[in-house]
């Protein structure tokens, strides 16, 4: 059995490589390659945001009354990360290499900060608390991400 913590964190990894051949087309110069790697990428970075949102979260605000507060930061950073991604389309789209690794350098920063809260402290904490709902999660998330990354 996989916990939410196994789960969440390789989902975490199959998102930093699908960016990572984002990045090696870039250098490449194939922008056609990095344009379709990149909807590849942001396919699978928003289900994971949507599954958090969807699933992990709620289950976390129902086991705890004070999850509102964490949530809401949980939540605000994922719309500020949505907003970096949507400007790194822009640069990709314009095709301006320069632009495109500024807001990669700041994606990653921002994506460090926030996967070690939740790879440190929130799904572990699910893992210990939901240990016999684990399962269920784990397949309500896996199910919600691959149906938007199948196409």
């Amino acid at each position: 059995m996989q916990t939410i913590c196994e789960y969440l964190e390789y989902d975490h990894k199959c998102c930093d490589d699908l960016f990572d051949k984002v990045e090696t087309s870039i250098a490449k110069h194939e922008w056609q390659q990095a344009e379709i790697e990149f909807q590849h990428f942001h396919a699978a970075f928003i289900a994971h945001l949507e599954g958090e949102e969807s699933i992990v979260f709620p289950a976390f605000g129902e086991i705890f009354s004070e999850a509102a507060l964490p949530i809401k930061i949980l939540c605000t950073e994922h719309q500020r990360i949505k907003g970096i991604v949507t400007r790194l389309q822009d640069a990709l789209h314009r095709r301006e290499p320069a632009d495109f690794l500024l807001h990669a350098e700041t994606l990653t920063l921002l994506m460090q900060q926030h996967s070690q809260k939740e790879e440190k402290m929130l799904y572990p904490l699910l893992d210990r608390v939901l240990s016999g709902n684990t399962e269920d999660i784990v397949c309500a998330l896996r199910k919600a991400i691959d149906s938007h990354t199948a196409a």
